[in-house]
């Protein structure tokens, strides 16, 4: 059993992050695959925590997706991928604080090609 309220589809992230929120919980397709703000679960629409525990995530499965292999770094529970720990924070700025309360969808092609952009100016 998860510790975390969310709720988990099954739509392939390929597809694009799905975001919902219910009354009684958010939905995604993002797996919790790692914790280091948020230990009660994924938000969006501001600037914490929550939102970015989300914004990592995603990176990390979007990263493992394009079979990336990189150096891993520690979190709070599990670990991720440097590359993703050091660009959440700038992904949950762009996509996830502004998503609107009731959810919505982000590309996988705009989340791969933000990845490699901001990677590359960043010469990571």
């Amino acid at each position: 059993m998860s510790d975390y309220r969310d709720l988990v589809t099954n739509e392939s992230i390929t597809c694009g992050v799905i975001l919902r929120r219910y009354p009684d919980g958010v939905e995604t397709n993002v797996l919790h695959l790692v914790t280091h703000h948020s230990p009660s679960g994924f938000e969006w629409g501001y600037e914490g925590s929550g939102p970015a525990d989300l914004a990592l995530n995603i990176l990390e499965a979007v990263l493992k997706k394009m079979h990336y292999h990189g150096r891993k770094v520690d979190c709070l529970r599990g670990q991720c991928f440097e590359l993703a720990w050091r660009l959440h924070q700038d992904f949950k700025r762009e996509f996830i604080a502004s998503m609107p309360r009731e959810g919505g969808v982000i590309y996988y092609p705009v989340i791969t090609v933000w990845i490699n952009d901001h990677a590359r100016a960043r010469s990571i």
